[in-house]
């Protein structure tokens, strides 16, 4: 059995040829229906091997151009794994929930990415201290809900090279983002969606997690076994921010004079004064609080 048949059949016995009913079956994708039975398409999963191994190509060479690539599957029967495996290969992702203007309106995600920095380094460096415990509950809040929406792109410095999706229909507002800033995109495509819609469908049965389970580790395995060291480095490394010793912080101004030397500087200033001052010069003495005496000069 050759490779294509062998990996077709895996993907047929994990659910990835079920498409949709005849009545939702989406008239460009009817190329890729290899049959209808029962009123159920079915998809010719030989088309699917063919557009999985040009999306690992796809895929690869991104990763050996140093490119980054953005993993985006808010489906929830597959988010936890994807995220896990992005991790892994040192991807950006988004498992959660779509962020609205994230490739449209960048510069402003981003502040929200380096608030997340901060507070977290805040802690790490025991900023939070100074704060009464109900103050640091509110933090640690703030910190989870940043790290659930932006965690995955926290150190996603610049645009995407390349966005691999899962479920066009369901992540159709990262798509038509990544369209506006003319950044390719492979998916995983069902029958019920145009496959034009993106440069590298994969026609399989969103619906499975297995199946997609399935693809997304041979597309995430390629990604990783390609992928420069020097990029993965910068993937992995956290922005830091600005951090001052914490000598700095609590350092006290340094005492230039002992007292005892800055009582005698201080008689030596009064002395200087009394040689050059019209005024008697037991006025002068009586200001600096020292103990009177005789005047050469007339008084009053």
């Amino acid at each position: 059995m050759s490779d294509t048949l062998s990996r077709a059949k895996k993907l047929f016995e994990l659910g990835g040829h079920l498409g949709h009913r005849k009545s939702r079956l989406h008239p460009k994708a009817r190329s890729f229906v290899y049959d209808i039975i029962d009123g159920t398409s079915v998809i010719d999963l030989e088309q699917t091997i063919a557009q999985l191994d040009n999306a690992l190509k796809v895929v690869a060479d991104a990763a050996k151009n140093g490119q980054s690539t953005l993993v985006v599957a808010t489906k929830k029967s597959v988010a936890q794994s994807v995220q896990t495996l992005a991790k892994e290969a040192g991807a950006h992702f988004i498992t959660t929930k779509w962020l609205p203007g994230l490739l449209t309106n960048y510069d402003t995600i981003a502040k929200n990415t380096k608030k997340l920095v901060e507070l977290k380094r805040q802690k790490e460096v025991g900023e939070w201290a100074k704060f009464v415990k109900h103050e640091q509950v509110s933090l640690e809040k703030q910190v989870r809900k940043l790290e659930k929406l932006y965690g995955g792109v926290v150190n996603m410095h610049r645009l995407p090279d390349l966005l691999v999706v899962v479920d066009i229909k369901r992540e159709k507002n990262a798509v038509t983002e990544a369209h506006k800033n003319k950044i390719p995109v492979v998916a995983i495509v069902d029958t019920n969606c145009n496959p034009n819609d993106v440069q590298f469908p994969i026609i399989l049965n969103d619906d499975a997690p297995a199946a997609v389970m399935s693809v997304f580790e041979e597309l995430i395995e390629s990604y990783k076994k390609n992928i420069k060291k020097e990029a993965q480095k910068d993937v992995e490394k956290q922005p830091e921010a600005s951090q001052k010793p914490k000598e700095v912080e609590v350092a006290k101004p340094k005492q230039s004079h002992s007292p005892a030397v800055a009582k005698e500087i201080e008689e030596e200033k009064v002395e200087e004064v009394d040689t050059t001052s019209k005024k008697p010069a037991k006025k002068v003495v009586k200001v600096a609080k020292q103990p009177k005496k005789k005047s050469s000069t007339k008084g009053k």
